[in-house]
């Protein structure tokens, strides 16, 4: 596995998510009091952009259908809400994380 700089530590505020492209892949990297976590963008039930959804803790609920994903596992912990039901989605894929000097590297 390589190793491939997508941002600087200082990039990403803790509590915040950035998206970074690598290889055709849309990736989004979280900072949770002061770790950072790596998965993919967009969410595996359709597309939506979780970087434009909310991230509380290690949580983050996609803004199109209110699916929920924990960053550092990738696991869907509640699926996309359509109308009174929610339904079933897809782990989100992660990538590892490492911390070089002052930059965060992604694993692919």
């Amino acid at each position: 596995m390589r190793y491939i700089v997508a941002a600087k530590v200082a990039d990403v505020l803790p509590g915040q998510m950035k998206p970074f492209l690598a290889e055709g892949k849309k990736i989004l990297i979280a900072n949770v009091g002061g770790k950072f976590f790596a998965m993919q963008q967009n969410c595996p039930h359709m597309g939506g952009n979780l970087c434009k959804g909310q991230l509380v803790g290690r949580v983050v609920t996609c803004p199109t259908h209110s699916a929920r994903f924990d960053v550092e596992s990738g696991k869907a912990l509640e699926g996309p809400k359509l109308l009174f039901w929610r339904l079933r989605t897809k782990n989100a894929v992660t990538y590892p994380v490492t911390i070089e000097g002052d930059s965060v590297l992604i694993g692919l």
